[in-house]
């Protein structure tokens, strides 16, 4: 595994799971969102025999006090929630960019940095991170993270990833095209309190497939979404998405976190005891 600093770059916050301004659920705004494609990485993680809450919260700390790059959008962490997870004892960190040719500029740039090579030996028994394993995609956020309430200040989400494929002869085009469609319906269901967002993430290096991850506030509100889901949404929408592709019978779990907010830079995510 490679150590963490190998993929923690610096970044400002933009969009995704938190910190938006509300938003209405016109179609100009959704089909405003469903226009910016942005560019992500998602890199395999693992704890290390020193992890704990007190010095999880130290490492981050000192890691946002090396944080210079404005070119990046955002980063979020993911801690499994299920042990039936696709890729078991495995969490994830989340980088969100403009673009690759701006992520790759800001690798080249951290790897070089001093006081990161300081910081990731000091906190290399907390958590590892395997860099070269990372995965590019290119991503759609259709609903503002505030759209249906605001999420926890402690930063905390929850987090539903389904692994999807498309049908054959589908692309891309038309799962963002979908999701107009969907957002609406969801307008029209109870997803009141969720704080429900949800994202769509296609592989850069692989045109079959792609995730779709819901957002919401708690385990809790996940629930109320899938049963506003079952009860509203799929009998007019999963007709539909049926045509072009397919996800897995269980979806993985995770709890997750905001680790930084460009926005409000004395912001510190609040981590649930172990």
């Amino acid at each position: 595994m490679k150590n963490l600093f190998n993929f923690v770059l610096p970044l400002v916050f933009i969009v995704s799971c938190s910190m938006e301004e509300t938003s209405s659920n016109s179609e100009n705004t959704v089909e405003d969102r469903l226009s910016n494609i942005y560019y992500t990485e998602f890199m395999p993680c693992t704890s290390g025999p020193d992890y704990s809450t007190e010095n999880l919260t130290k490492m981050i700390a000192e890691w946002q006090k090396l944080l210079t790059n404005e070119n990046l959008q955002g980063v979020w962490g993911y801690a499994p929630a299920a042990d039936t997870n696709s890729v078991p004892n495995t969490g994830w960190w989340e980088v969100q960019w403009a673009s690759k040719e701006l992520a790759d500029q800001a690798w080249s740039e951290w790897v070089q940095n001093k006081e990161a090579n300081e910081w990731n030996e000091k906190y290399a028994s907390v958590l590892q991170c395997d860099g070269e394993a990372r995965n590019g995609f290119n991503s759609v956020f259709p609903i503002a993270s505030s759209q249906y309430s605001e999420l926890p200040d402690s930063g905390y989400f929850y987090s539903e990833v389904h692994l999807c494929e498309f049908n054959d002869g589908s692309t891309q085009e038309e799962a963002i095209a979908f999701l107009s469609g969907f957002t609406e319906a969801v307008s029209n269901a109870d997803y009141s309190d969720t704080s429900y967002h949800l994202g769509n993430y296609f592989y850069t290096d692989d045109t079959n497939g792609f995730l779709w991850a819901n957002f919401t506030n708690s385990e809790a509100s996940m629930n109320k979404a899938n049963v506003s889901f079952e009860a509203s949404v799929r009998e007019s929408m999963f007709p539909i998405f049926s045509e072009f592709a397919s996800c897995g019978d269980v979806p993985d779990l995770y709890h997750g976190y905001t680790l930084y907010n460009a926005e409000n830079k004395e912001f510190m995510p609040t981590f649930m005891s172990n």
